[in-house]
């Protein structure tokens, strides 16, 4: 007699769901332990973005003191700077904060390097510089917030806060008044870089307290900071002797005199720009001559007052000179222009 199946051997049994592995699971607990090490790996692995994803779902990753990302000391990648910041912006508390090592940072991009990546920055506000504190940036020495959306409130914080910055840049931070200038002239007398370009609501009140307290500033961008005038251009000069590099484009007011005390003072400058200050005259660009002989870079964009007399100058006293720009120079001649290519071949004459 052949055997049967019993009811409980032929019939096939339902399958119980079981949950998959938990890749958490799998890779943060061995033995009901946590472990460090193979987190370690998965950020070296991971995308920043999705391992953010991965400690915000796991609680024991959450709670951890995990660092997801250090920062460079030269940290100039606008778009990852900024990504950074919203991610230390995204929550009140402060885990965020601790998982983003920034402490070797000296140098940070926040702002765009270029005017056609300004929109890219414009998106950064007051809020984001609660984010720059001394504890967090212990190194910071220089900080580009060129096209930022700030106000004097956040930028006086950060002159307190640092004051051993050496470079600042601050193109197009179009809000920033005197108020704040004048908190970082006071506050950071390290400073050698400082650049104000498109800084339209500064006056020469910020501007004389620069000169008094930064006067070991080596490059200064004043282009078309167009209420500029000679009195304290005057005291840069007086007071500011290492300059190196000073961009006075479209700073209309500027004459001859206050050029002139640049000119005497600061022997060391190695770029001067003009560019479309048109009360200036030969008087102070023979003072140029005689006084930069290191002058590499010259701009004299319709500087329609200048004539042959003191080009030729220029060319005799700067024998390092690179770059001459005189276009819109109309009272400069041919012949003049046909000497300078010859007694300088290596210079790069735009006209």
């Amino acid at each position: 007699m052949s055997s049967s199946s019993s009811p409980s051997s032929s019939t096939k049994q339902p399958r119980i769901a079981t949950a998959p592995p938990n890749l958490i699971t799998v890779l943060l607990r061995k033995g009901g332990g946590f472990s460090t090490e193979i987190v370690r790996t998965m950020t070296e692995l991971l995308t920043f973005k999705k391992m953010s994803s991965l400690v915000s779902i796991t609680k024991e990753a959450y709670e951890a003191k995990l660092i997801l990302f250090k920062a460079p000391k030269e940290w100039v990648d606008g778009d990852e700077v900024r990504m950074m910041f919203r991610a230390m912006l995204s929550t009140a508390e402060s885990r965020w904060k601790m998982r983003i090592d920034t402490s070797l940072v000296e140098t940070l991009m926040l702002g765009a390097k270029e005017w056609g990546n300004g929109d890219k920055a414009n998106v950064v506000t007051d809020a984001w510089l609660t984010i720059l504190e001394k504890k967090k940036f212990p190194n910071l020495i220089s900080l580009c917030l060129n096209y930022c959306n700030i106000t004097d409130a956040s930028l006086s914080e950060v002159a307190r806060g640092f004051t051993n910055l050496q470079s600042l840049n601050l193109t197009c931070c179009r809000n920033i008044t005197d108020a704040s200038v004048l908190e970082v002239a006071r506050r950071c007398s390290n400073l050698q870089t400082l650049n104000l370009e498109s800084c339209e609501n500064i006056t020469d009140a910020s501007l004389l307290e620069v000169a008094r307290g930064c006067s070991n500033i080596q490059s200064l961008n004043l282009a078309f900071c167009e209420n500029i005038t000679d009195v304290s251009v005057l005291e840069l000069g007086r007071r500011c002797s290492n300059l190196q590099t000073l961009n006075l484009t479209c700073c209309r007011n500027i004459t001859d005199a206050s050029v002139l005390e640049v000119a005497r003072r600061c022997s060391n400058l190695q770029t001067l720009n003009l560019c479309s200050c048109s009360n200036i005259t030969d008087t102070s660009v023979m003072e140029v001559a005689r006084g930069c002989p290191n002058l590499q870079s010259l701009d004299l964009f319709q500087c329609s007052n200048i004539t042959d007399a003191s080009v030729m100058e220029v060319a005799k006293g700067c024998s390092n000179l690179q770059t001459l720009d005189l276009w819109g120079c109309r009272n400069i001649t041919s012949a003049c222009k046909n000497a300078l290519r010859q007694s300088h071949p290596q210079l790069e004459l735009k006209d």
